[in-house]
């Protein structure tokens, strides 16, 4: 902090401040404690807080973008951001915030139409297949649904690469199991699978073992289909058709990966919804 300026420099009061800016007090403290907006001194023996006029711009952006939800490192970021970077780093935001909403809509939208028992928004036809006992390779950890997206992609394209570099052949497409469920509080585990035939040594974070062959239920979905929340419907319909013609297996929901992700059409396929079940007789 500066040392207190003379009188014929202006400061003013937290209360002051406070009502110049309508932010209250506790915020311009908290504010003060994260390092967001320090004010220009501070009585060493009082400990009052002194902003000066010129914070007021500062102080009231910190209060509009705080009405947006922007979460207080990012106000942070735009702060110490040049003047002209700023609009940029709220644009930003708010088309993650618009996406948010987007889904967060969507979910509602889901969860009405579960209690109100009304038809799903999406049409799936059920396919059913064997599957024979094979030798995979996974990747688990714990992880949280916004992380799902920095986890399964890198952790495919390592046991992609890992299996052909050992002298092992892969033997099929890709898929997560999904060993719990994956949302804002629950972090799963998460299973990432690769079969191959051949073999391999086990290095550090992949596991090799075998899966026992097993009956499954699945449904293709596109990429428009693939978004969340909309996803979960086609784990209800392979799971109620699991239901319907047999028992759920010991083995765990899941998503497999036989088709090209780049494709830009929304109505490309691109995944499978897969759910084990022993089958009835």
């Amino acid at each position: 902090m500066t040392e207190l300026p003379s009188p014929a420099t202006s400061l003013m009061t937290i209360g002051t401040f406070a009502q110049a800016t309508r932010l209250s007090s506790k915020a311009l403290r908290l504010y003060d404690d994260l390092g967001l907006l320090p004010p220009t001194h501070v009585d060493a023996h009082t400990g009052y807080r002194y902003y000066a006029p010129a914070q007021l711009d500062a102080a009231r952006l910190i209060g509009l973008l705080r009405q947006l939800n922007m979460p207080l490192n990012a106000i942070h970021a735009a702060l110490q951001a040049a003047p002209g970077e700023r609009p940029a780093l709220i644009r930003r935001y708010w088309a993650s915030a618009e996406q948010r909403h987007t889904a967060h809509r969507a979910l509602a939208a889901y969860v009405l139409n579960t209690l109100e028992g009304d038809t799903m928004t999406q049409t799936f036809t059920v396919h059913t297949r064997d599957l024979p006992t094979r030798l995979i390779a996974t990747i688990q950890r714990r992880v949280y649904q916004p992380d799902l997206d920095g986890f399964l992609p890198p952790s495919i394209e390592r046991l992609i690469e890992f299996i052909p570099a050992q002298g092992a052949a892969i033997a099929g497409p890709p898929f997560v199991i999904y060993h719990g469920a994956v949302t804002a509080d629950s972090d799963g585990p998460v299973e990432v699978c690769v079969p191959y035939t051949g073999t391999l040594t086990p290095t550090a974070g992949i596991t090799l073992r075998e899966e026992e062959a097993h009956h499954e239920a699945y449904v293709t979905v596109t990429k428009r289909q693939f978004e969340f929340p909309t996803i979960l419907e086609a784990f209800d319909v392979t799971a109620a058709y699991a239901g319907a013609h047999g028992t759920c297996s010991d083995l765990i929901c899941r998503e497999v990966y036989p088709y090209g992700w780049d494709q830009a059409d929304p109505e490309a396929l691109a995944a499978e919804v897969a759910w084990p079940y022993l089958p009835n007789g």
